[in-house]
């Protein structure tokens, strides 16, 4: 079989047949990366730059990549001109270079700290907490000074725990929306074309060693793609390389030594050599396809920023949310759940930084500490329930809760935030220390459907009660509620709904079925999770009920489940009951809740009993048998039926006789035996027929009589 000519000036070698894709860009022979010694030009220029907050180390990771230091350098020097581009971000600019070529295996990281799937992964404040945790991040600042720079900071036990990280982010990437993002087949096509958008990461180690790099922000499943491309496709292979090559040894503790770094190096200069020698070979083989096209890349990296005033910018995370927002229209999420996740956690970064939550909130809603921390930081009880209870505080709760819903409309682009757009925003987040809990996505519905937020629970003044024992919490917090309190009243119906909807006892309208046999999925009548609580929480046997539903839910004991509470004044089995008095079976015993039907009757009983009798009246109407027709009434329907479709028939073919003439009626004799058919029917009618009453018959014979 012969090969291929692609237009680079003679014949690539490469065979039509060989499981590559068709080959459309033939890669470009890459210099060796040069000593770091070369380097110190390129780094004087960009420290010097005016625009550009950098420390010492960060800007060391700048220019170690850079393909051609002294193209870079030209295009940071800022004497006689600056090339760096300035992007305007919520509260003040970012300045990023100039596109330029990047090694990858040069401290470029995947992003591992924005994570997409960030909806999917357990908090701190799980049960079950997964061996990787939301990765949280900061902008960095000089220790002395306090000045910050164009530099995040984040925190990690070790390289061991880094390259965890960082293999997640890529197995993540890899498998997003069923390899969508997979661009492996184009970067064996072509490379890469389009500039990545890098920012400068400091990871700091618990022994107190830290180290720098690059990680990828807008354009991060490229980067991945080109490890793949790399290592032929395998994303278990493609990890490893990409650890190797940028992190070294994760069993060793600390940062990356100078030996580590320079043997980096010289992996790269062997790479670049091998693939310039056999790009010069009349073949091109599979190995010098991928390994030219994946050598290097194109990058645009963030160097500064400065806020509106003209001094730095304070909170370069905020900033990089809303560069890349506005790089895409779906910024860094690939599903609703992880798009509303990132936007929560850019509302929560807005809100600490404008003094509507603490730092020590801030920590529990971030979902980096457990339940005992959460109470050593906040006092309240130390069960993931009041972590939940924390985010609806935050949002929900006083005259913040007005300034939230403003960050919530900004954040997610709405004209207005009301309960349904709020509550499916804060479902993922509110729901967050519960991920690893079974069928979590019932509960995510229902709370997204309205979840808690009554009128006594939004916009108005509550706190969470603080204490060591949730049970007591709890039962105080019922006494406080019968008495009265308004606030205790949204306490109860924020701790017993959140309870009610994560085991299943508040479900979302849809899921729900009219219906009267008492059954899970069934209730007497819908109402929206919101509506119902709302019923609940105005009754002293809708309070007793949501504190005996949370009660049940912190015990977490098969021999502790809710109970049933009357709640209205009413006969039950002849006797009268009054709100808030148990409901008892015929042996004595207190009711329990076992569906959503027995709560929703529970709440509104009148509605219930209206309800169920409106179905059985429609169920015995379907059931009842229809009259038999009668015979002569079948017949006159079958006689109208047949004449009317004869005369359109007649109709349409008279119509088509204009261009194909009559002989589309068939022959003489066939159109004869019709008309005899029509006639010998007409006779038919006019002879058993009524007659018309208008028509007068006179007798002649009678007639003759009267005149004689």
């Amino acid at each position: 079989m012969t090969s291929i000519d692609h237009g680079f000036g003679g014949q690539d070698g490469q065979e039509p047949d060989d499981g590559l894709p068709p080959l459309l860009r033939r890669p470009a022979p890459v210099a060796d990366p040069q000593p770091v010694t070369k380097l110190r030009g390129a780094r004087k220029a960009l420290l010097a730059n005016p625009d550009s907050s950098l420390d010492e180390a960060a800007a060391n990771a700048v220019t170690s990549g850079a393909v051609d230091p002294a193209r870079l350098q030209a295009l940071v020097d800022g004497d006689p001109v600056s090339l760096l581009t300035a992007k305007p971000v919520v509260g003040g600019m970012l300045y990023a270079t100039a596109p330029h070529d990047r090694y990858p295996d040069l401290d470029v990281l995947p992003d591992f700290i924005n994570q997409r799937w960030a909806d999917q992964l357990r908090t701190a404040m799980d049960v079950a907490p997964s061996t990787s945790l939301v990765t949280s991040y900061e902008t960095l600042t000089d220790a002395q000074t306090g000045e910050p720079y164009a530099v995040f900071t984040v925190r990690m036990r070790d390289r061991k725990v880094l390259a965890q990280a960082v293999g997640e982010s890529m197995r993540q990437t890899y498998s997003a929306q069923k390899g969508e993002n997979d661009y492996t087949q184009s970067v064996l096509q072509q490379g890469v074309k389009e500039p990545l958008t890098l920012f400068v990461m400091r990871v700091v180690f618990d022994d107190g060693t830290e180290d720098t790099f690059l990680v990828a922000g807008d354009g991060n499943s490229r980067l991945v793609s080109m490890w793949l491309a790399r290592t032929g496709g395998d994303i278990d292979e493609a990890i490893s390389a990409c650890i190797n090559s940028v992190i070294g040894s994760s069993d060793q503790s600390g940062g990356r030594s100078r030996a580590e770094q320079a043997a980096a190096r010289r992996r790269v200069a062997e790479l670049t050599g091998r693939t310039r020698k056999n790009l010069a070979a009349p073949a091109l083989n599979e190995a010098t396809r991928r390994e030219g096209h994946t050598v290097a890349f194109p990058a645009t990296v963030v160097v500064g920023a400065r806020a509106d005033d003209g001094g730095p910018l304070a909170d370069l995370v905020a900033a990089r949310d809303d560069l890349l927002a506005n790089l895409h229209v779906h910024v860094t999420a690939w599903t609703p759940g992880a798009q509303n996740t990132q936007g929560m956690q850019r509302v929560y970064r807005h809100a600490r930084r404008d003094g509507l939550i603490s730092e020590d909130v801030y920590r529990v809603l971030s979902g980096t500490v457990g339940a005992q921390a959460m109470h050593d930081l906040l006092g309240i009880p130390a069960h993931r329930l009041w972590s939940a209870a924390v985010h609806q505080h935050a949002v929900l709760a006083g005259a913040a809760a007005y300034d939230m819903n403003r960050l919530i409309r900004q954040e997610f682009g709405m004209g207005k935030a009301d309960r349904q757009r709020v509550s499916e925003r804060l479902a993922p987040m509110t729901l967050s220390a519960y991920r690893s809990q079974e069928g979590i996505v019932q509960p995510l519905r229902a709370f997204g459907n309205g979840g808690t937020i009554t009128d006594r629970v939004w916009k108005q003044p509550w706190e969470l009660t603080k204490g060591d024992n949730a049970f007591e919490v709890l039962d105080d917090v019922l006494a406080r509620a019968l008495d009265g309190d308004a606030g205790a009243v949204a306490e109860l119906t924020v701790l017993g709904g959140t309870a009610a909807i994560l085991d299943g006892l508040v479900t979302r309208d849809r899921g729900s079925k009219e219906g009267i046999d008492r059954d899970s999925l069934k209730a007497p009548f819908r109402a929206t999770p919101v509506r119902l609580l709302e019923l609940l929480s105005k009754t002293a046997g809708g309070l007793r009920m949501l504190h005996s539903i949370a009660h049940a839910h912190v015990a977490a004991d098969p021999a502790v489940l809710p109970l049933l509470f009357h709640t209205q004044v009413r006969e039950a089995d002849g006797v009268q009951v009054h709100d808030g008095e148990p409901v008892r079976d015929k042996t004595g015993e207190q009711v329990i809740i076992d569906y959503e039907w027995d709560l929703v009757y529970a709440a509104d009983p009148a509605e219930a009993e209206r309800t169920i009798a409106k179905n059985r009246a429609e169920a015995k109407s379907r059931s009842k048998q229809p009259e038999p027709e009668a015979e002569d009434v079948r017949q006159r329907r079958s006689l109208e039926q047949g004449i009317t479709a004869a005369d359109k028939a007649a109709r349409a073919l008279a119509r088509m006789t204009r261009q194909r003439g009559k002989g589309v009626f068939g022959t003489f004799d066939a159109v004869q035996a019709l008309r005899d058919q029509l006639k010998k029917l007409d006779d038919v009618l006019v002879a058993f027929g009524p007659t018309d009453p208008s028509i007068i018959v006179i007798d002649i014979d009678d007639e003759e009589e009267d005149g004689e």
